[in-house]
């Protein structure tokens, strides 16, 4: 079985994701969870144009375009639409409509910090429709071989 991410692919984990109104607050939150001990495999970044998601992640958040295959097909392919977009169910059902109205979306893997740590650092950071759920490997993350030590 392929596993998309470094989460393993029979126990899953704990996500936590929150909103932001623009990218200062984004780039802030990163910051933040960054400095507290969130790993940059344990970030990800969403937004609803690739640039700015690259922007707000810097080095210390993941994007999903990061694993992204290259080439003239997967630039075709890229540009076909696609049910959901490539993101995951959850995510899309909870943060589709933010993502779409121009807010920044930040999941992060509660693995070395609890999921209610997290969200106290999301909302610190000005984060709304702060959420936790539990989430099997997603493609939002960084692929296992680009995880890094454990």
């Amino acid at each position: 079985m392929a596993v998309q991410s470094y989460l393993p692919a029979t126990i899953g984990g704990v996500v936590v994701a929150a909103a932001f109104a623009d990218d200062e607050l984004a780039r802030s939150a990163v910051e933040v969870l960054h400095s507290s001990g969130v790993r940059r495999q344990d970030m990800s970044v969403l937004a609803r144009d690739r640039h700015g998601a690259e922007q707000i992640a810097g080095g210390k958040a993941w994007t999903p375009w990061k694993s992204a295959p290259t080439g003239r097909l997967a630039k075709l392919l890229a540009r076909l639409p696609r049910p959901g977009r490539g993101l995951p169910r959850e995510v899309r059902r909870r943060y589709a409509d933010a993502i779409r109205g121009g807010r920044i979306v930040i999941v992060v893997v509660a693995g070395g910090q609890p999921a209610d740590t997290l969200e106290a650092l999301l909302t610190q950071a000005g984060g709304t429709d702060v959420a936790a759920w539990w989430s099997g490997p997603v493609s939002i993350f960084a692929p296992p071989e680009l995880a890094g030590p454990f």
